[in-house]
């Protein structure tokens, strides 16, 4: 799941830009004065650094769709400066700055990544939001309901295969926390909509929610685990099979609309039968 927009406790950064005063920061923020003291007094104190690392973390954020500027504003540090770590100044033909302030460099290289922390409209890997959908789906979600979820009324889920608004990955991913576990016929789905669902999933080799670990669903090279997308089919499947049975449902029948053979639904129900009713059917 999306992480912290703020940079990590028990970092000055937290402290002196954000106003953290829990006592991992206050902790952290005490040494660093501390150490600057002594680095004074001894006059081996050296406030600039290496810019390198911060501008490959800038240049990392970037990658992932996160803005110049939206990096200056959760560091608090000026656009100016971010600017002549990455740009230098080309109309004075100075280039990218070599070294920095300590102290900017710290938050810079203390701001992780996140979905959190990108602009509504930046564009975004759009794995882990489709891995959401697939995974709602497949325990019964139709893709109708959570088009209209999202706010799609009418038009269904369009969405790019490769890239999404950080806002749409945020608001998908806040639908598939809410729903992952929850039954979808308590919220007005149909047993026949669930049932539709579920078996489109299933021809499509969707991975349910279980199958996938939180920290893998954003993650392009991840992939879910085998044993669960196995386990919860099995289990989705004998639900709907003991839910058709209840109401008399021949097993031939039932057979036909899971679209599963006959000697399946019979072994999953137990040997549970009507033979009378099957041999009409």
């Amino acid at each position: 799941m999306p992480g912290s927009s703020l940079p990590k406790h028990a970092t000055r950064a937290r402290y002196s830009v954000h106003g953290c005063r829990c006592i991992e920061c206050r902790t952290a923020h005490r040494e660093y004065e501390q150490h600057r003291t002594r680095q004074k007094a001894y006059g081996t104190w050296k406030p600039y650094v290496d810019a390198e690392p911060a501008r490959q973390h800038v240049r990392s954020l970037m990658a992932r769709g996160m803005g110049w500027r939206r990096i200056a504003k959760v560091s608090g540090v000026a656009n100016g400066t971010i600017n002549k770590l990455l740009y230098g100044v080309p109309g004075q033909g100075r280039p990218p700055a070599q070294r920095i302030r300590r102290e900017t460099a710290e938050r810079l290289l203390a701001i992780d990544y996140s979905a959190e922390l990108l602009a509504d409209g930046a564009s975004v890997d759009a794995t882990g939001t489709w891995r959401r959908i697939c995974a709602l789906v497949a325990v019964g979600w139709p893709k109708v309901r959570i088009a209209r979820a999202l706010g799609s009324h009418g038009q269904g889920l369009q969405l790019h295969e490769r890239l999404v608004l950080a806002s749409t990955a945020r608001r998908v991913a806040e639908l598939y926390d809410a729903w992952w576990d929850a039954d979808p016929t308590e919220h007005g789905v149909q047993p026949a909509q669930v049932g539709r669902a579920r078996r489109y999933a299933s021809s499509r080799d969707w991975a349910p929610p279980m199958a996938w670990d939180d920290d893998a669903l954003d993650d392009p090279e991840a992939t879910p685990h085998q044993d669960a997308r196995r386990a919860i089919s099995s289990a989705e499947r004998r639900e709907e099979i003991e839910h058709l049975a209840s109401f008399g449902t021949s097993t031939t029948e039932i057979a036909k609309r899971v679209g599963l053979s006959t000697d399946y639904v019979r072994g999953l129900l137990g040997g549970w039968g009507n033979p009378a009713r099957d041999k009409a059917a």
